[in-house]
Protein backbone atom coordinates (compact mmCIF):
# COMPACT_ATOMS: atom_id res chain seq x y z
CA UNK A 1 0.00 0.00 0.00
CA UNK A 2 1.51 3.36 -1.02
CA UNK A 3 1.00 6.51 1.06
CA UNK A 4 -1.80 7.88 -1.10
CA UNK A 5 -3.70 4.63 -0.50
CA UNK A 6 -3.12 4.85 3.24
CA UNK A 7 -4.57 8.37 3.34
CA UNK A 8 -7.54 7.27 1.26
CA UNK A 9 -8.20 4.46 3.72
CA UNK A 10 -8.23 6.76 6.79
CA UNK A 11 -9.86 9.86 5.29
CA UNK A 12 -13.11 9.25 7.16
CA UNK A 13 -11.40 8.67 10.52
CA UNK A 14 -12.97 10.64 13.36
CA UNK A 15 -10.34 13.13 14.54
CA UNK A 16 -11.52 14.42 17.91
CA UNK A 17 -9.65 15.19 21.11
CA UNK A 18 -5.94 14.98 21.87
CA UNK A 19 -3.75 12.37 20.19
CA UNK A 20 -1.16 10.32 22.04
CA UNK A 21 1.60 12.09 20.13
CA UNK A 22 0.29 15.48 21.26
CA UNK A 23 1.22 14.48 24.80
CA UNK A 24 4.71 13.65 23.53
CA UNK A 25 5.03 17.03 21.81
CA UNK A 26 4.14 18.77 25.06
CA UNK A 27 6.72 16.68 26.89
CA UNK A 28 9.45 17.54 24.37
CA UNK A 29 8.60 21.24 24.04
CA UNK A 30 7.96 21.99 27.70
CA UNK A 31 6.51 25.48 28.18
CA UNK A 32 6.68 26.44 24.48
CA UNK A 33 3.99 29.07 23.81
CA UNK A 34 2.26 28.47 20.46
CA UNK A 35 0.40 31.81 20.45
CA UNK A 36 1.42 33.85 17.40
CA UNK A 37 4.10 31.36 16.35
CA UNK A 38 4.66 30.23 12.77
CA UNK A 39 4.73 26.42 12.53
CA UNK A 40 5.65 24.15 9.61
CA UNK A 41 4.90 20.42 9.56
CA UNK A 42 6.99 18.52 7.00
CA UNK A 43 5.20 15.46 5.64
CA UNK A 44 2.06 16.39 7.54
CA UNK A 45 -0.13 13.40 6.67
CA UNK A 46 -3.39 13.97 8.56
CA UNK A 47 -1.84 17.00 10.30
CA UNK A 48 -3.73 16.42 13.54
CA UNK A 49 -0.97 17.50 15.91
CA UNK A 50 -0.44 20.66 13.89
CA UNK A 51 -4.17 21.35 14.19
CA UNK A 52 -3.82 21.13 17.96
CA UNK A 53 -1.01 23.68 17.65
CA UNK A 54 -3.34 25.87 15.60
CA UNK A 55 -5.97 25.54 18.33
CA UNK A 56 -3.29 26.75 20.77
CA UNK A 57 -2.78 29.90 18.69
CA UNK A 58 -0.13 29.03 16.09
CA UNK A 59 -0.28 29.85 12.38
CA UNK A 60 0.43 26.49 10.75
CA UNK A 61 1.68 25.50 7.30
CA UNK A 62 0.86 21.90 6.34
CA UNK A 63 3.33 20.52 3.79
CA UNK A 64 2.98 17.17 2.06
CA UNK A 65 3.56 15.69 -1.39
CA UNK A 66 0.30 13.69 -1.21
CA UNK A 67 -2.91 15.37 -2.30
CA UNK A 68 -4.89 12.69 -0.46
CA UNK A 69 -3.21 13.71 2.82
CA UNK A 70 -3.81 17.39 2.16
CA UNK A 71 -7.48 16.68 1.41
CA UNK A 72 -7.76 15.23 4.93
CA UNK A 73 -6.10 18.35 6.34
CA UNK A 74 -8.49 20.64 4.45
CA UNK A 75 -11.52 18.67 5.61
CA UNK A 76 -10.48 18.83 9.25
CA UNK A 77 -9.47 22.51 9.19
CA UNK A 78 -13.02 23.20 8.01
CA UNK A 79 -14.49 20.81 10.58
CA UNK A 80 -12.71 22.51 13.49
CA UNK A 81 -13.03 26.06 12.13
CA UNK A 82 -9.25 26.54 11.91
CA UNK A 83 -7.03 28.41 9.46
CA UNK A 84 -3.80 27.10 7.95
CA UNK A 85 -1.73 27.14 4.79
CA UNK A 86 -1.83 23.93 2.74
CA UNK A 87 1.22 23.37 0.53
CA UNK A 88 1.75 20.45 -1.84
CA UNK A 89 5.49 20.28 -2.33
CA UNK A 90 8.53 18.01 -2.07
CA UNK A 91 10.09 18.28 1.39
CA UNK A 92 13.59 18.68 -0.04
CA UNK A 93 12.51 21.68 -2.11
CA UNK A 94 10.03 23.34 0.23
CA UNK A 95 11.22 26.85 -0.61
CA UNK A 96 11.16 28.13 2.99
CA UNK A 97 14.23 29.68 4.61
CA UNK A 98 14.69 31.19 8.09
CA UNK A 99 10.92 31.59 8.37
CA UNK A 100 9.38 29.43 11.11
CA UNK A 101 9.44 29.41 14.91
CA UNK A 102 8.80 25.65 14.97
CA UNK A 103 9.34 22.97 12.32
CA UNK A 104 8.31 19.42 13.10
CA UNK A 105 7.74 15.98 11.61
CA UNK A 106 6.84 12.51 12.79
CA UNK A 107 7.27 9.30 10.85
CA UNK A 108 9.06 11.06 7.96
CA UNK A 109 12.85 11.10 8.10
CA UNK A 110 13.22 7.33 8.58
CA UNK A 111 12.09 6.71 5.00
CA UNK A 112 15.40 7.96 3.53
CA UNK A 113 18.90 6.58 3.14
CA UNK A 114 22.27 7.83 1.91
CA UNK A 115 22.59 11.54 1.06
CA UNK A 116 18.87 12.08 1.61
CA UNK A 117 18.98 10.79 5.19
CA UNK A 118 20.84 13.91 6.28
CA UNK A 119 19.13 16.09 3.70
CA UNK A 120 15.66 15.56 5.16
CA UNK A 121 16.91 16.62 8.60
CA UNK A 122 18.62 19.65 7.04
CA UNK A 123 15.24 20.59 5.50
CA UNK A 124 13.90 21.21 9.02
CA UNK A 125 16.79 23.47 9.96
CA UNK A 126 16.73 25.46 6.71
CA UNK A 127 13.09 26.47 7.28
CA UNK A 128 13.74 27.56 10.89
CA UNK A 129 14.52 31.04 12.12
CA UNK A 130 17.71 31.32 14.16
CA UNK A 131 16.72 30.26 17.66
CA UNK A 132 13.66 28.44 16.31
CA UNK A 133 12.70 25.00 17.57
CA UNK A 134 12.47 21.66 15.78
CA UNK A 135 10.75 18.45 16.86
CA UNK A 136 11.49 15.19 15.05
CA UNK A 137 9.84 11.87 15.97
CA UNK A 138 11.07 8.58 14.50
CA UNK A 139 10.72 4.81 15.09
CA UNK A 140 13.18 3.40 17.62
CA UNK A 141 15.49 0.69 16.27
CA UNK A 142 15.91 -0.67 19.83
CA UNK A 143 12.21 -1.53 20.21
CA UNK A 144 11.88 -5.36 20.01
CA UNK A 145 8.12 -5.56 19.22
CA UNK A 146 8.47 -3.02 16.41
CA UNK A 147 11.48 -4.79 14.87
CA UNK A 148 9.83 -8.23 15.12
CA UNK A 149 6.50 -7.00 13.77
CA UNK A 150 8.16 -5.12 10.91
CA UNK A 151 10.18 -8.20 9.95
CA UNK A 152 7.11 -10.46 9.99
CA UNK A 153 4.99 -7.96 8.05
CA UNK A 154 7.67 -7.52 5.40
CA UNK A 155 8.09 -11.28 5.05
CA UNK A 156 4.34 -11.83 4.75
CA UNK A 157 3.85 -8.94 2.31
CA UNK A 158 1.58 -7.01 4.67
CA UNK A 159 3.94 -4.10 5.48
CA UNK A 160 2.28 -0.89 4.20
CA UNK A 161 4.68 1.89 5.20
CA UNK A 162 7.23 1.60 2.39
CA UNK A 163 10.99 1.65 2.95
CA UNK A 164 11.58 2.41 6.62
CA UNK A 165 14.96 2.53 8.37
CA UNK A 166 14.55 3.18 12.12
CA UNK A 167 16.84 5.41 14.15
CA UNK A 168 18.98 5.05 17.22
CA UNK A 169 19.19 7.87 19.74
CA UNK A 170 22.83 8.37 18.74
CA UNK A 171 22.05 8.81 15.04
CA UNK A 172 19.17 11.21 15.64
CA UNK A 173 21.33 13.32 17.94
CA UNK A 174 24.18 13.30 15.40
CA UNK A 175 22.06 14.30 12.39
CA UNK A 176 20.28 17.11 14.19
CA UNK A 177 23.60 18.50 15.44
CA UNK A 178 25.04 18.28 11.91
CA UNK A 179 22.04 20.28 10.68
CA UNK A 180 22.91 23.06 13.13
CA UNK A 181 20.46 22.27 15.91
CA UNK A 182 21.29 22.06 19.61
CA UNK A 183 19.34 19.25 21.31
CA UNK A 184 17.21 20.42 24.25
CA UNK A 185 15.34 17.17 24.87
CA UNK A 186 15.60 13.62 23.57
CA UNK A 187 13.33 10.83 24.81
CA UNK A 188 12.20 7.32 23.92
CA UNK A 189 8.51 6.61 24.48
CA UNK A 190 5.43 4.44 23.93
CA UNK A 191 6.69 1.18 25.41
CA UNK A 192 3.11 0.25 26.35
CA UNK A 193 1.75 0.91 22.86
CA UNK A 194 4.70 -0.84 21.21
CA UNK A 195 3.42 -4.32 22.10
CA UNK A 196 0.82 -4.12 19.34
CA UNK A 197 3.53 -3.98 16.68
CA UNK A 198 4.21 -7.69 17.10
CA UNK A 199 0.79 -8.25 15.52
CA UNK A 200 1.30 -5.76 12.69
CA UNK A 201 0.98 -8.43 9.94
CA UNK A 202 -2.66 -8.81 11.04
CA UNK A 203 -3.73 -5.15 11.38
CA UNK A 204 -1.80 -3.22 8.75
CA UNK A 205 -4.22 -4.16 5.97
CA UNK A 206 -7.27 -3.36 8.08
CA UNK A 207 -8.87 -0.02 7.19
CA UNK A 208 -10.97 -0.05 10.36
CA UNK A 209 -7.91 -0.54 12.56
CA UNK A 210 -5.97 2.17 10.72
CA UNK A 211 -8.87 4.60 11.19
CA UNK A 212 -9.00 3.77 14.89
CA UNK A 213 -5.23 4.11 15.37
CA UNK A 214 -5.03 7.42 13.48
CA UNK A 215 -8.19 9.03 14.83
CA UNK A 216 -8.34 7.64 18.34
CA UNK A 217 -8.12 10.05 21.26
CA UNK A 218 -5.53 9.50 23.97
CA UNK A 219 -6.31 7.95 27.33
CA UNK A 220 -4.65 10.36 29.77
CA UNK A 221 -3.45 7.70 32.20
CA UNK A 222 -1.90 5.62 29.44
CA UNK A 223 -0.37 8.75 27.90
CA UNK A 224 1.31 9.63 31.20
CA UNK A 225 2.83 6.15 31.35
CA UNK A 226 3.92 6.15 27.70
CA UNK A 227 5.71 9.49 27.96
CA UNK A 228 7.10 9.21 31.47
CA UNK A 229 10.78 8.75 32.30
CA UNK A 230 10.15 5.10 33.24
CA UNK A 231 13.16 3.00 32.19
CA UNK A 232 11.00 0.66 30.08
CA UNK A 233 10.37 3.49 27.63
CA UNK A 234 14.00 3.12 26.52
CA UNK A 235 12.63 0.27 24.40
CA UNK A 236 9.50 2.11 23.30
CA UNK A 237 8.49 2.31 19.65
CA UNK A 238 9.46 5.95 19.10
CA UNK A 239 12.26 8.43 19.79
CA UNK A 240 11.55 12.15 19.86
CA UNK A 241 14.01 15.03 19.89
CA UNK A 242 13.53 18.75 20.33
CA UNK A 243 16.30 21.06 19.20
CA UNK A 244 17.02 24.75 18.71
CA UNK A 245 18.65 26.23 15.60
CA UNK A 246 21.95 27.80 16.58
Amino acid sequence: MVWSEIWKSVKEADFDGETYRWHFYKKLLGDFDFRGKKVLEIGCGTGMNSMLMAKAGAHVTFLDNSQEALDIVKRNLEKFGLDGDIVRRNAFHHGFEDEFDLVHSEGVIEHFKGYYRQGIVDAHSIALKKGGRAVIIVPNMKCPPYRIGKFLAEKSGTWIFGNEYPYSETELRYRMAKAGMHINALKEAEAVLSAGWIFSPFWQKSESFLKMSVGGSANRGLARLNYSSCFINKWGVIIGAAGKKT
